[in-house]
């Protein structure tokens, strides 16, 4: 690690410092999954198939939440993920006991960055550069599984037996990362 100092203040710079790694949706979302498996796996728990249906639908939300910067289960018209599932032709149900059925995903979201800090240089009190302090793509797995984990209910959907389907939706907008997890 490489120690960078500016004036008396002393910044170590991570191997992340220096130009933006590339990070694709497409790949963390495969990644996200893996890693959600892994983590059923060491709790003895099947894994899930990968759904595309329910991959669109949390692909959605996150590109609405992207869109419209806001962060909730609840879109902007008030739909929940039952209703915004339906709307894109989700028609699936399961019995789940005697008396209940599911008809719709349960849901999990994170919001993640693909830099952790930003450090401003200075010359002569004057900013003259910023060092973005950027994530990898395995930190950006980890640390949105982590969160779910971290999560009691979001937990609870992961470790859930009453899922064995997962599609997840990733969208980059600017340096924000918008994530959703639909399980049914």
């Amino acid at each position: 690690m490489l120690i960078f100092c500016v004036g008396f203040a002393c910044y170590p710079l991570a191997a992340g410092a220096g130009a933006q790694p590339k990070v694709t949706a497409a790949e963390l979302e495969r990644r996200i999954h893996q890693q959600v498996n892994r983590v059923r796996q060491n709790y003895g728990l099947p894994q899930l198939d990968r759904d595309e249906q329910l991959g669109t639908i949390a692909r959605q939300h996150s590109a609405d939440m992207a869109h419209y910067r806001f962060f909730s289960h609840m879109n902007l018209q008030g739909e929940g993920p039952v209703e915004r599932a339906k709307k894109l032709g989700w028609n699936k149900k399961k019995q789940r006991d005697v008396n209940t059925w599911a008809v719709g995903p349960g849901e999990n979201i994170f919001m993640n960055n693909l830099y952790d800090k930003v450090v401003t240089i200075k010359e002569n009190g004057v900013a003259v550069k910023k060092e973005y302090l950027w994530n990898t793509p395995e930190e950006i797995v980890q640390s949105t599984v982590q969160g779910w984990m971290d999560s009691p209910p979001h937990r609870k959907n992961i470790l859930s037996l009453n899922y064995a389907q997962q599609g997840i939706g990733v969208v980059i907008s600017g340096h924000e990362i918008y994530v959703t997890e639909d399980l049914f």
